[in-house]
């Protein structure tokens, strides 16, 4: 009889042991899923932060412009130009007053020298020389600030 209340008592110990095992196990399980949770949702929120806008575009219709040479004859610029803007207002502004913006465009091209158009660098002077032709002077009274933030060129041909 001593050995089956020894075994008895050893038995009770184990089935104690395995059930404080078992609470700690949950626990544990518990806390890590909630630690994710909680991570998920700041991760949800970094993500809501970096959240990106969509990029704004003004496209405008292809040119042909006459240009001269430094030889004297005459070339052709066939140009195709997008404007990558920082807001709507710039685009409404853009759209608002395209006859005005296209004359402008035109008018600084028909200016432009064939071999500095047909350098990398050429261009990206000639980007920098059109967002200043759009901006100053404003194209209307009271115009809020033009946020141009890239030329792109889409067509360009020079011939």
């Amino acid at each position: 009889m001593a050995d089956s209340k020894t075994g008895s008592n050893k038995l009770l110990w184990l089935m104690i042991v395995l059930v404080v095992l078992s609470l700690i196990t949950a626990v544990v399980a518990a806390y890590l899923a909630w630690q994710s949770d909680a991570g998920g949702t700041n991760g949800d929120q970094a993500t809501e932060e970096t959240e990106r806008e969509p990029p704004i575009f003004v496209e405008l219709e292809p040119f042909t412009i006459n240009l001269s040479s430094s030889t004297g004859s005459s070339r052709l610029l066939y140009i195709g130009i997008t404007f990558k803007v920082g807001n709507q207002r710039t685009k409404a502004m853009l759209e608002e007053y395209l006859p005005q913006v296209r004359s402008r465009l035109l008018m600084k091209l028909s200016d432009e020298q064939v071999d500095e158009l047909t350098t990398a660098t050429g261009k990206e002077k000639l980007a920098d020389r059109l967002v200043a032709t759009l901006t100053s002077p404003p194209l209307a009274e009271d115009q809020p600030e033009l946020v141009i933030d890239e030329v792109l060129f889409t067509e360009f041909i020079v011939q």
